[in-house]
Order: C-alpha cells, then sequence, then structure tokens
C-alpha cells in the first residue's frame, strides 16, 4: 500500500471522528432538562398544576422543579458582626444571617434580624456569635427577670456571692446590675508570739524572793509559824506589754514599755473586673395579678349617683438602701475575698467604665512601696531640732481671726 492511500485512509478516518463528536454535542445540547416531582400537594411558582393532578404525572402533567431543595439540616440564624457591649442598642448595620447545622444550635435561637433590631444587648455579645432570645432584653435594666433570675448573667466560669455594702463601699450607691468594679481590700499587720500565736508585746511577770525580819511579838511570821524569824516570801511583780530593760546613762536598770498598742502594718490588694449580678435583696419580679388589683364593685340603687372617691394623700416611703451586693468573680478571686470578709477587712468597689473590660498590672501598695513610689527619703537621726514654737520663734502663737459681719442697716 502506498503512502498516498495510507494518508487518504486516515483523513477519512479523522473526519468520521468529528462528525461523531458534533452529533454527540448537538444531541445533548437539545436534551430536555431533568424533571423532578415535587411531593404531591405541592406546587412549583409559575406553573399550573392541571386539576386533580397534585402537580404528578406524565407527558404534559409532569411538574418541573426549578429552584434547588435545601438541605434539611441547616437552619438560618441571625449572628452579630461585630463585640458589642452589655447594653448595646442592637441596629441592623451591625447583624448578618449564616446557614449553621441545625444540630449544633439551641431552641431558642433568633432566626429573622427584625426580631433584634431595637433591642439592648443583655451582657456582651462577641463577634460571629449566634443570637439567642436571653442575649437580648427590651429594657437594658431587666436583667433580672423571673424567666432568668440573676444566675443568667454570671459569666461562664465565675462563680457570684454577696459581700456587705454600705455608702462609701458602693461608690456612693451609684452601682447597678451588670457593671463592673474593683474591688480594693486593705489588709492589717501584726507582729505575733510565734509561739502562743498571739499578738505582741507578751506581758511578763517576775517572781523575786526577799528575806523578812519577822517582828511580830508572838514570835511568829506570816506564812509559816514553826520556823522562828528569818523567813523568805516570794514577790511577784507584774508587767503588761512587756517590753525590754535598758541601763540608763546612771547606771540604774529601767524597764522599756509599749506607751500604746501595736501599730498594724497595712497591705492593699486589687481584684479586678468583677460583675455585679445584683444590688440587694432579690425578690422575683410580681405577677401580672398582683400588678393589677381587682376592684370589688359596690351595687347602688336606682337614680343615685356614682360616687367618686375622694384623694388621699400617701405619704412617700423612703427606700431603705441596699446593705448587700452580689459579685461575680473568679474562684480563686472569691476565695480570696472570703478570706478577706473573715479577718475583718472591710470590702471598697471602685466602679469601671462600662467599655472597660482591661486588667491593669497593679502593684500591691504598702509603706516601702509609698516610699519608693515617690521618692521619699528618710530623715537622718540628727538627735535635735529648730525652734518648735508656733509664732515663727517670736513667743506668740497665731491665734486665727474670726471676722465679723458688718452690720447692714436698715432700707439699705
Amino acid at each position: 500500500m502506498s503512502r498516498r492511500t495510507i494518508a487518504i485512509i486516515i483523513f477519512i478516518v479523522g473526519i468520521l471522528m468529528l462528525a461523531v463528536v458534533a452529533v454527540v454535542f448537538i444531541t445533548s445540547q437539545n436534551q430536555p432538562p431533568e424533571t423532578v416531582a415535587p411531593a404531591e400537594g405541592t406546587a412549583v411558582p409559575g406553573e399550573e398544576v392541571p386539576p386533580g393532578g397534585g402537580g404528578v404525572g406524565e407527558g404534559e402533567n409532569v411538574v418541573v422543579a426549578t429552584l434547588p431543595p435545601t438541605p434539611s439540616n441547616l437552619v438560618e440564624v441571625v449572628v452579630s458582626l461585630q463585640t458589642v457591649p452589655r447594653g448595646y442598642l442592637m441596629t441592623e448595620d451591625i447583624l448578618t444571617t449564616e446557614f449553621r447545622d441545625a444540630g449544633t444550635v439551641g431552641l431558642n435561637v433568633i432566626t429573622d434580624v427584625n426580631d433584634v433590631v431595637g433591642k439592648y444587648a443583655r451582657d456582651d455579645i462577641f463577634q460571629g456569635e449566634t443570637l439567642t432570645i436571653s442575649d437580648l432584653v427590651e429594657d437594658v435594666t431587666a436583667v433580672s427577670a423571673q424567666e432568668f433570675g440573676p444566675s443568667s448573667i454570671i459569666p461562664p466560669g465565675f462563680v457570684a456571692q454577696a459581700i456587705p455594702l454600705n455608702e462609701l463601699s458602693s461608690v456612693a450607691y451609684g452601682l447597678s446590675e451588670g457593671d463592673y468594679v474593683d474591688i480594693m481590700l486593705l489588709f492589717s499587720l501584726y507582729q505575733i508570739d510565734q509561739e502562743f500565736q498571739t499578738l505582741l508585746p507578751n506581758d511578763a511577770a517576775f517572781y523575786l524572793e526577799e528575806g523578812i525580819q519577822a517582828a511580830d511579838q508572838s514570835g511568829t511570821t506570816p506564812g509559816d509559824e514553826n520556823n522562828g524569824d528569818n523567813q523568805s516570801t516570794a514577790i511577784i511583780y507584774g508587767i503588761a506589754g512587756f517590753g525590754r530593760f535598758e541601763e540608763l546613762a546612771t547606771g540604774d536598770l529601767a524597764h522599756i514599755g509599749p506607751s500604746e498598742a501595736q501599730r498594724p502594718i497595712f497591705i492593699g490588694v486589687l481584684i479586678q473586673n468583677a460583675k455585679v449580678i445584683q444590688v440587694g435583696k432579690y425578690s422575683p419580679p410580681p405577677s401580672a395579678e398582683e400588678l393589677i388589683p381587682t376592684a370589688t364593685p359596690e351595687p347602688l340603687g336606682e337614680g343615685e349617683p356614682t360616687p367618686t372617691p375622694a384623694p388621699e394623700a400617701f405619704p412617700t416611703a423612703t427606700p431603705e438602701p441596699p446593705k448587700v451586693i452580689l459579685l461575680a468573680m473568679q474562684p480563686q478571686q472569691q476565695l480570696l475575698l472570703r478570706y478577706a470578709i473573715e479577718v475583718g477587712v472591710r470590702p471598697n468597689l471602685a466602679l469601671r467604665n462600662v467599655d472597660d473590660g482591661q486588667l491593669y498590672a497593679v502593684d500591691n501598695v504598702d509603706l516601702e512601696f509609698f516610699l519608693q513610689r515617690f521618692n521619699i527619703e528618710l530623715p537622718p537621726d540628727l538627735g535635735f531640732t529648730v525652734d518648735t514654737q508656733k509664732g515663727g520663734g517670736s513667743g506668740q502663737e497665731n491665734v486665727p481671726i474670726t471676722p465679723t459681719p458688718e452690720q447692714v442697716p436698715e432700707g439699705g
């Protein structure tokens, strides 16, 4: 077979292959879309279902589904686009919707953005957090509603305990539920006896024996009637607040004791970012029946006018200030606070900004910190001083002058 013949055969085969490919392509383009019969009793928008057909049939009665089906295991939820603090007014621009696995979300998730707009954040909401009904309130102060209770605003990993409250420790009663505070604790350190575990100084008692010459006419001495004239009697000297013995310049021995009670050494400790759960005693909100009293009408005779009750003046009762506050902290901080209260420390609270959740590096404060922080140098013990008279050395004291108001003439 010559080369010319072989080339002609290859050319004819190539043309046949191209023709087959073209026919297959054109045939696939002319095929109708795959038909999906919807469930019985349903209809697809834009398609007319024949009477009695129910959307399922053959030939001209087949209903074509043009919309992709939504997976049954996904649910559309409302998500926050940014982190917002407690009390923030939720707006539409910081909200979006996402599809989440139905098995990973609770039953109280919010699926409509309109159910969020205009409400307030019950607690801090973080970026990407799925919003639930319990995350929002109509009124920012209604954080202890009957359906939730104070425990609903305790952050995860925190516990809450109550501590005493007064006007100074409560920032002048300027605290409310949901605020964050710092707790200042001032400990008083005292020296103690390591053996007795009691406060110093100790008391002391000295026992001295002295010979006493009995001069009793009867020839006996008090304490022993059989030993003649010379007797030894123990004399007890008691010293309260025992200090030390020192030898004076005159050679005499003197006892140096404390002139006042032991002065404590103060140590200041700070617990940061504690959350206020409740101020005062908790009382569940009253029910609707209690808020709306039911009046019992009295029957009136025919023709009698309806009586108008006379207004009564009720004195306005001054509410008693709260005496206790409930704070949420980490368990270790709670134990420190409980220990401080048991040893007699009175906690004082400092109110934080609503947007300030930062933890600061704070040193415990004592006398050494005070001297180093303000560069205070202790003066040397010179053994002498300058004139201490109040008049600057003139011998005359500075007497304060009380101004006398001028008499205003009548009619002037």
